[in-house]
């Protein structure tokens, strides 16, 4: 939030990642794409100012002028506005198009406000990012006590789980948070990457599988294993190119083990995103 503290301020296109996307994750934010030339626009502005004010700091307004930002317009597919698009932990959580009475807006917004234990979840996301899983734990466990199915907090203890190795926790946590909610897809990439790390620990550990390959560089089984380490590594890059070369050696290798190896580093680094692109293209090319 700004240094003013004011919960309803102009967003550029630039700063979006920065104060809407990132800032999602400790608060409530309403994107409203609009532009000047918009009656319908300035009709709803003052509604979902008040009821954004209204919420006391739990949820601000992020207003994005369309004319000024139309990468971002077409990103989240605005076609018509005023558009709504309220996020939470980076993603869309809900939205609406046109305008609406001020009583239909909070009916819409207040299903979004942070709970208690929402905060006692963020603080906990605090204090694992500050490097102290230890009491991040406990307040984790809290949150679950109050609430079994709390997608932050499961997502959390799954994190936890994996850093010190326990893929069977991480795994079972991590299936756990439902499809509807936010933090799903970052879940699933949490559930890939354990994947791969115990795959590679199966395997005996990036030195051995390094060792293996330099000595065998033609076998797709040793090819393989090192892709796999270097998956768990988030060394995803050198992961798909090891892939591809398994691939030029053995198309069906593992019973596809390959391909589908690449496509979930593809979830893992976004689907859209310029490295899924790339090799999405390449592992087509080669295929087909």
């Amino acid at each position: 939030m700004p240094q003013d503290h004011d919960p309803v301020y102009d967003v550029t296109q630039d700063e979006f990642e920065e104060r809407v996307l990132r800032a999602s994750s400790k608060h409530t934010i309403v994107a409203d794409f609009w532009a000047p030339w918009c009656a319908p626009c300035r009709m709803l502005s003052p509604a979902l100012e008040k009821v954004v004010r209204s919420f006391g700091g739990s949820m601000v307004l992020a207003k994005v002028n369309v004319e000024n930002a139309p990468d971002l317009a077409s990103r989240y597919g605005v076609r018509g506005i005023p558009a709504v698009k309220i996020f939470r932990n980076g993603k869309i959580a809900a939205e609406f198009v046109g305008f609406k009475p001020e009583e239909e807006i909070r009916g819409i917004l207040s299903r979004l406000v942070p709970s208690e234990v929402d905060g006692i979840a963020d603080r906990a996301a605090d204090l694992e990012r500050d490097g102290r899983p230890e009491d991040a734990e406990p307040l984790y466990r809290q949150v679950i006590e109050e609430e079994p199915e709390h997608p932050g907090a499961l997502l959390g203890l799954a994190r936890l789980a994996l850093a010190r190795g326990d893929f069977e926790a991480a795994d079972r946590l991590a299936s756990r948070v439902a499809e509807d909610a936010s933090e799903h897809e970052q879940a699933e990439r949490l559930l890939a990457r354990s994947g791969f790390l115990r795959d590679c620990a199966l395997r005996g550990g990036r030195e051995v599988a390094e060792k293996a390959a330099a000595e065998k560089p033609q076998d797709p089984a040793c090819l393989y294993a090192l892709a796999v380490c270097l998956a768990a590594e988030e060394r995803h890059e050198e992961a798909l190119k090891t892939l591809l070369r398994v691939l030029e050696r053995d198309k069906q290798y593992g019973e596809g083990a390959a391909r589908k190896a690449m496509v979930s580093i593809f979830g893992i680094v976004g689907q859209r995103s310029e490295l899924a692109d790339e090799y999405r293209s390449k592992l087509a090319r080669l295929i087909y």
